[in-house]
């Protein structure tokens, strides 16, 4: 009741205080020159220009956003080069983020992302909910590379920066109503007016759903096992027959700007996130490795590909509060900035795993539960004509809950890990320009990690997780990690066109524990320490043409040392905690090297006609991997020979990503406009596994899409038709063949829809 009340005190102080407005008429999109993007990333004094960052960084505007019909932040990572922005296979919200090669594979929560994602200056530590709506965004940048010095925590792979749009202090209104097929229905609306003097308030409301893409043909019949019986899963039937995973997903964001006077500036950001959309279901795949398996269990699956047979429908239940308050108190030598924030969030869901009518592997009830604060307080500014700087320190905290159960058909384990963890860092960095031309950048931070971890796992818990029991119940580890990681760049400019850099720059990702763990010795002894990536990195930053062709190239290589994975090592035979000798555990099992070569361009053709593009080749190879699984058996075969490491595959990395567009608009006699844009992004092939073998491939695919809009004159009013993977592309995002079956996820049919769009500022 509180978040609504708040909501609508904005909304109707803006209504009491709206003034008669003209519409503004806007401007041609005739294209010149190529825009300069400004980044707020590297949390600066003065805005800086892509351009002169010695960073690779692709930034989006709302812009782009919007033409591209990006819904989040998986859409997003398809416009960027060597970076790949999937959800998890087994949780829709939960990204599995990866950039130049680097990330996580999975969904264990006490497994810190590699891939930073920080919404309005404040990091989410836990990946829950992270795959971000693009709904009111005024801004993305994807940086690659490690970037602990600025950004903070965990940020070894690079970071996605989310900017939400603020309130501008003046009266806007905007509209948006899409509709399309699988009775997709968007409705968003945001308001935008002076309070006062001092005040401007800003609502923002969204709705989406839409009807699944897979057609459930079992009905969601579900045969529990005696244990479940037992503890009230009784239910035979979990849902109708009928298409999922829906969308169902509300978002409610007020926000007010507060200036005092001129040098002072506070924002305040409600938001307001519920999210009760499908799972993201799994497709039992047949090919020539998982056919004896299939058969086995007497079930083949539908040959549509859109077509599943589960006996448990899958469902999600996430609900996020989110508060954020910022200043900004401008100096004579530069500003003082403070972020402080509140993150709660719950989350619970069932999924069906196994992909078939039969109870081989379910996740039937899931509950999570997660609060975060974070505090930063930083000053930028200059001590000279030729000296930049910005200083800082920030704290993270969070308390998480999870509860996660497994049903295997004959038997089912269920257990709860608690994870209290806190974070503390101070950072520096500085601009020094050497001459005119040539500036060098020093920076580093201090980070300073605490987690303790209580593990009640391999049991049985009550239906609610309210209490459990079995060999690990209440079992704890804590840990301290810290680290300093510097940064080195130098910029030069050739000329006023034409920028190169190098850098060099070191991240750092906590260590953590095995809240997955299986047996009580893999918990106690999964103790992986911090890993650490050194990347190095040659650039380019150019336009040419008098600014209507714009060309940046990156060459890096990275050295990636103790990598955290799941490996084998020997263990002391005992009959509970170690059977067999050889007992799986998250340790920092692994080394690599990766390189590789980053393009982005723009071309304007004409003044109405331009063309954008990127590609991204990643070469990712293992130097070695300590207790791995090499032959496919449970055995203990480390591989240490540098050329045997090499033929081991990162997970999820393609080598060869691009992605093309073109746009045109045509002004028309009567003052409209009409807009073409095609877009094409390419995937090369990549395996979901070390090996190569043991999982299904998942093969290169290419996605085209296309819109028309029509903007017609002076009205504020703007038409688009828009389809996505026009061509149907059959692809996945993720695979897993484990010794029950084969499976595949994602893969979005074709899809079109209309939109049409209403704005006066």
């Amino acid at each position: 009741m509180k978040k609504i009340l708040f909501s609508l005190f904005i909304f109707f102080a803006i209504i009491l205080n709206f003034k008669t407005t003209t519409f503004a008429q806007e401007t041609s999109n005739q294209i010149s020159d190529i825009e300069e993007i400004v980044v707020t990333s590297q949390k600066r004094a003065n805005a800086i220009a892509a351009q002169d960052l010695p960073v690779s960084v692709t930034a989006i505007n709302e812009q782009l956003i919007l033409e591209s019909e990006s819904v989040d932040l998986t859409d997003i990572g398809r416009m960027v080069p060597n970076a790949t922005l999937h959800p998890s296979a087994t949780f829709a919200s939960t990204p599995n983020f990866l950039i130049r090669g680097i990330g996580i594979s999975g969904t264990t929560r006490s497994l810190d992302p590699a891939v930073g994602v920080i919404v309005d200056g404040v990091y989410l530590g836990f990946p829950v909910g992270a795959n971000l709506d693009m709904f009111d965004r005024e801004s993305i940048e994807i940086l690659r590379g490690p970037q602990g010095t600025i950004l903070g925590r965990n940020v070894t792979g690079g970071a996605v920066v989310v900017r939400t749009k603020r309130p501008s202090g003046e009266f806007g209104v905007k509209a948006d109503v899409t509709v399309g097929d699988y009775s997709r229905r968007d409705l968003s609306f945001s308001f935008e007016g002076p309070i006062s003097d001092t005040i401007s308030g800003k609502i923002a409301v969204m709705s989406r759903e839409r009807d699944g893409y897979w057609k459930d043909n079992n009905g969601g019949t579900m045969v529990p096992t005696a244990g479940a019986i037992a503890r009230g899963y009784d239910e035979t039937g979990f849902g109708e027959s009928g298409t999922k995973p829906d969308v169902d997903l509300t978002i409610i964001r007020p926000m007010l700007l507060i200036e005092p006077n001129e040098n002072l500036d506070i924002t305040l950001i409600g938001e307001f996130l519920s999210d009760k959309s499908g799972t993201a279901d799994s497709r039992n795949f047949v090919n020539s490795s998982s056919l004896r398996r299939t058969q086995l269990f007497g079930y083949t699956p539908p040959e549509d590909r859109y077509e599943i047979n589960h006996n448990l429908m899958g469902g999600n239940d996430l609900e996020i509060d989110t508060f954020v308050g910022e200043f900004n108190l401008q100096t004579d030598t530069g500003i003082l900035t403070g972020i402080a924030s509140y993150r709660e969030l719950t989350y619970d869901s069932s999924t069906d795993f196994d992909g078939s009518p039969i109870t081989l592997f379910h996740f039937p009830d899931n509950h999570e539960e997660q609060e975060q604060q974070t505090f930063e307080l930083r000053y930028a500014g200059s001590a000279s004509d030729n000296i930049d700087y910005v200083v800082g320190i920030s704290y993270f905290d969070q308390e998480m809950f999870v509860g996660e159960r497994r049903d295997f058909g004959v038997a089912d384990i269920a257990g709860v890990v608690e994870l209290s963890h806190d974070s503390i860092g101070i950072f520096a960095e500085l601009d020094y320009s050497i001459t005119d031309k040539t500036k060098i950048t020093l920076g580093a931070r201090w980070t300073e990690e605490s987690k303790d971890v209580i593990f009640n796992a391999i049991g049985s818990c009550e239906k609610d997780f309210s209490s459990c029991s079995g060999p690990s119940s209440g079992l704890s580890v804590a840990g301290t990690f810290d680290d300093t990681t510097p940064k080195v760049a130098i910029t030069h400019a050739l000329n006023d066109d034409v920028n190169i850099y190098a850098s060099y720059t070191q991240g750092f990702r906590s260590g953590t524990f095995d809240a997955r763990a299986r047996t009580v010795d893999s918990f106690l002894n999964s103790k992986p320490g911090p890993e650490e990536v050194t990347s190095f990195e040659l650039g380019m930053k150019s336009t040419f043409n008098d600014g209507k062709i714009l060309l940046n190239i990156a060459l890096f290589q990275a050295d990636y040392d103790d990598i955290q994975k799941l490996a084998l090592e020997e263990c002391e035979v005992d009959i509970v905690t170690c059977p067999s000798g050889r007992i799986q555990r998250l340790i920092n099992a692994a080394k690599a090297t990766i390189e590789g070569i980053e393009i982005e361009t723009r071309i304007n053709i004409t003044d109405q006609f331009s063309i954008q593009g990127s590609l991204g080749y990643t070469d990712a190879g293992f130097d070695e991997f300590l207790g791995f699984d090499a032959d496919g058996v449970r055995g203990y075969d480390p591989v240490t020979d540098p050329a045997a490491a090499a033929a081991l595959k990162f997970e999820r990395v393609p080598e060869l990503t691009y992605n093309i567009m073109a746009n045109y608009f045509q002004p028309l006699s009567n003052g409209a406009e009409i807009d073409f844009r095609l877009a094409y992004s390419y995937t090369d092939d990549f395996t979901n596994d070390a090996l190569g073998t043991r999982a299904i491939i998942t093969d290169s695919y290419g996605l085209l899409d296309a819109s028309v809009s029509y903007t017609f004159a002076g009205s504020g009013l703007k038409l688009t038709v828009f389809g996505k993977n026009i061509t149907d592309e059959d692809y996945h995002d993720f695979a897993l063949d484990n010794a029950l079956t084969s499976l595949t996820w994602g893969g979005v049919p074709d899809t079109y829809g209309l939109r049409l769009t209403y704005s006066f500022e």
